[in-house]
């Protein structure tokens, strides 16, 4: 009997306890401060390749002859591609394909095959800026049924990266620096480096090479206007922790 009264006791004194027991305790004063803050960098990078996309078509009464006709033209602008500059001028790829074109039959014929169309997609890869006014007038002058914007890009995309996060780091230290320093202490510790995740890169077109295409049914030959590469974004974001140092001593 004892026993149950000793424990019944130990049960009131547990709930006349106060509620402020059971609060975390607030930090101590030697807990370190810390200024988190976010980096980030836009970075403008001059491309150093580019890609000329052009596209043929043509009918044909069976699939190899509507295949031949762009076969033919899809060769005669790799010769001329050729001429310019092998080493850094060259025909990326060439997609080909052939479909039949159908005639209707009406209610009592079936539809039929009335012949075929075919279509030859070219990719050129200047690898050096220099020959770029050159290859876009053998490709205009080659007389496509369709052409892409001028596509820039950057062969090192590992260099390009790495300039972007270093400018993104470099900001998020300035800042923290500016923010300790600016609140009268030293920039401590650093205790975390996050990568964002927006970092990215904005490829850009060229809007220039439309102008020779306007030209292309009024002349056989046309000399494009000059086409200035347009620059690349990379972006780069970062979060860092410090601890916030030591106070600075007033002078």
């Amino acid at each position: 009997m004892k026993r149950h009264i000793a424990a019944l006791g130990l049960l009131v004194m547990s709930l006349a306890a106060p509620a402020s027991a059971q609060v975390i305790a607030p930090l101590r004063p030697y807990d370190p401060a810390i200024v988190r803050v976010a980096g980030r960098a836009e970075v403008y990078l001059p491309p150093d390749q580019a890609r000329i996309s052009v596209s043929f078509y043509g009918p044909g009464r069976t699939a190899a002859d509507a295949t031949n006709a762009v076969s033919e033209r899809a060769r005669a602008l790799d010769t001329a591609v050729r001429a310019i500059n092998p080493q850094n001028v060259s025909i990326e790829r060439t997609d080909v394909s052939v479909r039949p074109v159908m005639r209707e039959g009406g209610d009592r014929r079936p539809d039929r095959i009335n012949g075929y169309e075919a279509s030859a997609s070219v990719t050129i890869l200047v690898r050096d800026l220099a020959h770029l006014s050159r290859t876009v007038e053998a490709a205009v002058n080659a007389q496509p049924d369709a052409f892409n914007d001028v596509e820039f890009s950057i062969r090192d995309t590992v260099r390009a990266r790495r300039a972007a996060r270093e400018a993104a780091i470099t900001d998020a230290v300035d800042k923290a620096r500016v923010y300790a320093e600016g609140a009268g202490h030293r920039l401590g510790r650093l205790l975390l480096v996050e990568e964002g995740a927006n970092n990215m890169i904005a490829q850009s077109g060229n809007r220039a090479i439309y102008a020779a295409r306007a030209q292309m049914e009024a002349q056989e030959a046309v000399a494009p206007p000059p086409i200035a590469p347009e620059p690349l974004l990379y972006t780069a974001e970062v979060s860092v922790v410090f601890e916030v140092g030591a106070a600075i001593a007033a002078r």
